[in-house]
């Protein structure tokens, strides 16, 4: 009987994750299991019941606990596949202004959104300084947009560029608070002469921080990383011009790179389609 009860306390709870019964945490935006007295008071079984349903449903990566702070619904959206490497040069991350994301969001039948661009003047730190190959004490413009698929936050992005290509070069739209239509690369191009040759990516995994926990609505746990691809555009004689920094959440995004003679189906469709775990625990496609 004690069995029986752990079980239907667990599948109860698992429906009512499924129906969004729960509410967000103010904090993280996570959503998160009432207390284990609430829950035993609310099914009328023991402390002890209560636990056993919510190992059950942690073993099954459907909730997580954290010390001190609760017990979270583990966030499990539908992965999307992002081609970082690009049929022509200046429709990746960074390079069109939206271009890229929305054509890979397309292929999969999802909508992309992105908010208005955060335009600031920055003096530039040591590091990105050496990635654009500037002085530290370089002032920069970055601009910076907060990305969403399906109305669901998808990535974070921030390109760097010398403010003296505003000031000095006549690029003025880089200090405007909306989208370059044509495009980043393009308008240098147009404006500046600069053509991209190429570029540099770098790519590491690591745990997000306050503010990327909030926007992602990530935990503490070791499923909560993010990818932080930092890539830097070249011109011709190897001058460094454009440093995009874009922020992944590891649980919504599959990263891909084609190099050489790639068959177009995979082009098209890069992975098969993530698996989503069903109710009970088990894979299905």
């Amino acid at each position: 009987m004690a069995a029986r009860r752990w079980r239907e306390v667990a599948d109860d709870l698992l429906k009512r994750i499924g129906d969004g019964d729960f509410p967000r945490d103010k904090d993280g935006g996570r959503r998160k299991l009432p207390p284990e007295s609430e829950l035993q008071s609310h099914y009328e079984t023991s402390r002890n019941t209560i636990r056993e349903a919510l190992d059950f449903l942690a073993n099954r990566g459907h909730v997580v606990s954290e010390q001190g702070k609760g017990t979270f619904i583990v966030f499990r959206p539908e992965p999307v596949h992002v081609t970082l490497s690009a049929t022509e040069l200046g429709v990746g991350p960074g390079g069109g202004e939206g271009q890229w994301y929305k054509r890979d969001a397309a292929v999969q039948n999802r909508e992309p959104t992105s908010s208005v661009p955060r335009v600031e003047i920055q003096v530039v730190s040591e590091q990105l300084a050496w990635y654009l190959q500037v002085e530290p004490a370089t002032q920069v413009v970055s601009r910076h947009q907060q990305i969403y698929l399906d109305d669901e936050p998808w990535s974070l992005q921030t390109s760097y560029y010398p403010l003296d290509f505003a000031l000095k070069g006549g690029a003025s739209k880089l200090l405007e608070a909306h989208d370059i239509p044509e495009g980043a690369v393009k308008y240098l191009g147009k404006t500046l002469g600069y053509k991209e040759v190429g570029y540099h990516d770098e790519i590491r995994a690591r745990a997000p921080d306050d503010n990327e926990k909030r926007f992602f609505a990530l935990g503490d746990s070791a499923a909560d990383v993010v990818f932080e691809t930092t890539r830097t555009a070249y011109g011709v004689e190897g001058k460094a011009f454009r440093l995009t920094v874009t922020v992944w959440p590891a649980d919504r995004n599959r990263l891909h790179y084609n190099v050489g003679e790639v068959p177009t189906r995979v082009m098209k469709a890069p992975s098969r389609r993530s698996s989503r775990r069903s109710p009970n625990g088990d894979e299905g496609t």
